[in-house]
């Protein structure tokens, strides 16, 4: 297992982390992540906290877990279907720090925001069963905050008890949970278990005095209630780069902040930017992956940059009829509700490579013939040219037929140059 103090130290050690020990003001930092290639570790921020920034990227993960990036994929997807439940530990690494949010490092990203936000925060609720989640957090007060929670796990166990429910913010946390949290599964699984599972042993947690159980590594942990009080939340920058809309949505009270005891280190995740996107589409691949194995040869997967990895994807596939495209089209918007694009390709073509998907879509497709399109599906909110509906947004979705047709002579499609 590796803790997110030990994550920072193997990315030093193999020359991924720079340190910036000049004193450097909060409003400062935003624009140096954005700039920076390596990961960071801010020492002097002006408060008792240093700042940690640009960690779960794709070289970061295979450099931290010592895999190339398809053993990671492979052992992920094996984890979610070989979970292992965590252990309970008696010694608690915590202690208690002061009642006020203004101590910790939080972040005003973009001229824009309406103030600081923290933006790595996971959520851990306990109703029938524990779920982490992340979710934005805009501060109000020293204690006060309001989040966004989108309606699956955390809002039902929030509406199924009357909107006011305990729970623990975690910031800073073994990176395998980080992913583990950012997988939205069909079924309703513990992210604890699938970091067990990822790892082949358990998850060592701390229950807390509001009953709540938490990862015994975390870096810092917000105790409180999630109310049925509301307040203005946004506008924020999301993947897409563009300011998601303002909502009422629940106020967070902050009841205690808990911190490790050995110089805690306060974990800030640019929006819009590379984590972001990174960490939202590497916790769907899994899971698209899983679905398009029952019903194709799938040889790689990956989401389109230009889609933000989220609203685009490509998969190749060794094609065994010409019918067979169109399936995977659909088990893949059926996987990942907010997909938007689905390319389909054979396998000589290298989804790492934007010029070569171009050129498969060019060299190997005809829109009367292999394009799908899908009216009035159900839209994602991060997409801003998705229509409102009367309870979700409404796209055309479409696929992409990219695959030489088995009946032509494949030497006439392959690429010489």
């Amino acid at each position: 297992m590796v803790s997110f103090k030990q994550a920072l130290q193997i990315l030093e050690e193999k020359g991924k982390l720079k340190r910036v020990t000049e004193k450097t003001s909060l409003d400062e930092i935003p624009e140096i992540i954005r700039k920076a290639e390596n990961a960071l570790l801010f020492e002097n921020t002006g408060t008792e906290y240093p700042l940690a920034s640009n960690i779960c990227t794709r070289d970061n993960f295979c450099a931290i877990f010592g895999m190339d990036w398809k053993q990671i994929q492979e052992k992920l997807i094996e984890a979610l279907d070989n979970p292992i439940k965590p252990v309970t530990v008696d010694e608690t690494p915590f202690e208690e720090a002061e009642l006020n949010l203004a101590k910790l490092p939080i972040l005003k990203y973009y001229r824009s925001d309406p103030g600081p936000y923290i933006t790595s925060g996971v959520f851990v609720t306990e109703c029938e069963k524990r779920n982490l989640s992340y979710h934005r957090i805009l501060i109000k007060t020293k204690n006060t905050a309001t989040t966004r929670i989108c309606h699956r796990h955390t809002w039902e166990c929030y509406t199924k008890n009357n909107k006011n429910i305990d729970i623990a913010i975690c910031i800073g946390m073994d990176p395998a949970l980080l992913f583990a949290a950012a997988i939205s599964t069909k079924e309703h699984m513990d992210e604890t278990e699938i970091a067990g599972g990822f790892y082949g042993k358990p998850i060592k947690m701390v229950k807390l005095e509001n009953g709540i159980s938490v990862p015994a590594d975390t870096e810092l942990v917000l105790l409180g209630k999630l109310t049925s009080e509301e307040g203005e939340e946004g506008p924020f920058v999301d993947i897409t780069g563009t300011y998601d809309l303002i909502r009422q949505q629940p106020v967070v009270k902050i009841t205690k902040i808990l911190r490790q005891k050995e110089n805690p280190t306060y974990y800030a995740l640019i929006p819009g930017r590379g984590e972001h996107s990174f960490l939202m589409g590497f916790g769907k691949l899994p899971l698209i992956y899983k679905e398009l194995r029952k019903v194709c040869n799938v040889k790689n997967l990956a989401f389109t940059d230009g889609g933000i990895n989220w609203l685009g994807c490509s998969v190749c596939i060794k094609k065994r009829s010409d019918e067979e495209p169109k399936k995977v089209i659909e088990t893949a918007l059926d996987a990942h509700k907010s997909l938007k694009h689905v390319f389909v390709f054979d396998d000589d073509i290298n989804l790492s490579d934007p010029q070569d998907i171009l050129w498969a879509l060019t060299t190997r497709f005809q829109a009367d013939k292999n394009l799908y399109t899908y009216p009035d599906s159900t839209g994602s909110s991060l997409d801003p040219s998705s229509e409102p509906g009367e309870d979700r947004r409404k796209t055309c979705k479409a696929g992409f037929d990219c695959t030489i047709p088995l009946s032509k002579d494949r030497k006439d499609f392959e690429r010489v140059l």
